[in-house]
């Protein structure tokens, strides 16, 4: 089945009906303010979101793909250079390292909306790079913005425990990644993260000095909020 709305161009199955109608809404919600982080003037695009009604058959087009055998369990969604966003339907969960309680459905499909968006980042950042002529940014800065916006894991506690090692040539360090990058944007300005994610080599430059000062941030933090807690007990 095929639906276009305003921002994506929907393939799924029938089973996925009802799901779609979820994501199209919640990405009309949030595809602007997305946008025009990078750029206001970026081109509108339309993205390419295709529904795979199992894990299985998501490895096997993504294996021919990269060509590649190895795809993670835990992997179950990627955006391309070609204006496509691949994603398991929420349905298939149940075999994938993503399997949820049926009473649980609800926050289920919370997160998994926020999983598309989180690839949609992504399809946004490469008509970024496309306009600008730029090399793809480097993996802490756009997986930690692709989570920053989407705004997954806004529970996430806020303990830097992660070596710069563990940043800069981890392959799934997710919530360090996005800890770095919630500083910088919190910290520093918008302007100067755009900075950073447009340059790779100065982001490379700027990484060591960012890592010490996020790291005692979030120590301070930290510090501070067992003060607080110390305090209201006693």
């Amino acid at each position: 089945m095929k639906k276009i709305s305003k921002y994506a161009i929907f393939y799924y199955d029938k089973q996925d009906d009802i799901l779609i109608n979820y994501l199209e809404d919640y990405l009309n919600a949030n595809a602007e303010k997305i946008f025009n982080f990078f750029d206001n003037n970026l081109p509108r695009r339309k993205v390419k979101i295709h529904i795979i009604p199992t894990k299985k058959e998501y490895d096997n087009i993504v294996r021919l793909r990269r060509n590649t055998n190895e795809i993670p369990k835990w992997e179950i969604g990627c955006a391309t250079s070609t204006d496509e966003i691949m994603y398991v339907s929420l349905y298939d969960y149940k075999n994938t390292s993503h399997s949820y309680d049926k009473n649980n459905f609800n926050k289920a499909l919370e997160d998994y909306k926020k999983n598309i968006v989180h690839e949609f980042v992504h399809f946004v950042t490469y008509l970024f790079c496309e306009k600008n002529q730029l090399n793809y940014p480097i993996k802490h800065l756009s997986e930690g913005i692709a989570q920053y916006l989407s705004k997954q894991k806004d529970d996430i506690e806020l303990c830097f425990n992660y070596s710069l090692d563990d940043i800069l040539n981890s392959n799934s360090n997710y919530n360090g990644w996005l800890l770095l990058t919630k500083y910088i944007i919190e910290n520093y300005s918008h302007d100067y993260f755009i900075k950073l994610f447009s340059n790779n080599d100065y982001a490379l430059k700027e990484t060591s000095r960012l890592y010490l000062e996020a790291k005692e941030y979030y120590s301070n933090l930290q510090i501070n909020n067992n003060i607080n807690n110390f305090k209201e007990k006693n």
